[in-house]
């Protein structure tokens, strides 16, 4: 065999080891890479079984939230044994056809009767021995908010204005009471929805001559303290210290208010009640756990129909 031969068979040798060599290499390199690829799709498969668990979760955890149902025995503890329609979330086509309040009077001062006798009876409540009980004090409360009014227009005049209207209920009311109110909101929590619900009853309704309880404020006073929360400083600062469903229902009522005032033309201050509507229609829509929720939207969808389409 001549000397090219060699080479050529040398060559050939080569060639073919080179293949055997780089298919074997090929061939384990697909392996450990369906290996690694396989592993990394089951770590991905776990985490995203884990991910929709904790999304299923997530949504049951929603649903009963945004089905708040306040406990039975709660609402009879406080109002009576009349409430076990309030336990439930009502739907949209029972809040459309049944009256949003009461038709009767004297029911809503029961209620609120029993309210009073309720707070007596709570220990944090009795703490601050009171002696002639929780609605005594109510009474006097209200006789001082309705005397001393805050300031609406000119807050920011002076640093002296400002100061008086953000220390407004601390200085009117006293420190006992306000630190009492603050205890209710923190300990009737679970309630609060419904006792705000029937004091804005009992603070608007048509008594028809029968009331039998003293502290409704009227329209005007209601309107003045409506106008000190959604439009000055001390009002929203006071809000800001609220937990969020509170500073939601508040605003809430404070826009039913101005709506009322505007009615009885008695808007004296000339606030505007439409950013007011929006601002109140986006919390109410992002609130989580109210159980009028659909009542509230559908009264904000009607004010913003009568304030935008003139």
């Amino acid at each position: 065999m001549d000397k090219s031969a060699k080479i050529i068979v040398a060559l050939v040798v080569i060639a073919v080891s080179a293949f055997f060599i780089y298919s074997k290499m090929v061939g384990w390199h697909k392996a450990k890479l369906e290996t690694a690829v396989n592993k990394e799709k089951q770590i991905w498969q776990d985490k995203a079984d884990k991910l929709e668990q904790a999304i299923t979760n997530l949504e049951q955890e929603l649903t009963a939230v945004k089905s708040p149902k306040v406990p039975e025995e709660k609402l009879e503890e406080i109002f009576g044994a009349q409430q076990q329609k309030e336990t439930e979330t009502p739907s949209n086509r029972e809040i459309i056809s049944a009256p949003t309040k009461p038709a009767d009077f004297a029911d809503i001062e029961r209620r609120i009767t029993a309210f009073f006798a309720y707070l007596d009876d709570q220990p944090y409540v009795q703490s601050h021995e009171f002696g002639k009980g929780t609605y005594h004090e109510y009474q006097i409360t209200m006789g001082k908010l309705s005397s001393k009014l805050p300031i609406i227009s000119g807050e920011m005049n002076s640093l002296y204005n400002m100061v008086r209207n953000v220390a407004h209920f601390y200085r009117i009311m006293g420190k006992d009471r306000v630190l009492l109110t603050k205890q209710i909101l923190q300990n009737e929590s679970e309630v609060i929805e419904s006792v705000m619900k029937t004091f804005y009853q009992w603070f608007t309704m048509e008594d028809g001559g029968q009331s039998t309880l003293k502290g409704r404020p009227t329209l005007k006073e209601m309107y003045e303290y409506a106008g000190y929360v959604l439009n000055t400083l001390g009002g929203r600062s006071y809000l800001l210290r609220r937990s969020p469903k509170v500073r939601t229902l508040t605003t809430y009522y404070c826009v039913l208010i101005l709506d009322k005032a505007n009615e009885e033309e008695l808007n004296s201050k000339g606030i505007d009640i439409r950013p007011y509507i929006k601002a109140s229609l986006m919390e109410i829509n992002s609130q989580l756990g109210l159980i009028y929720q659909e009542e509230y939207l559908i009264k904000l969808d009607e004010l913003i129909r009568k304030y935008y389409s003139s």
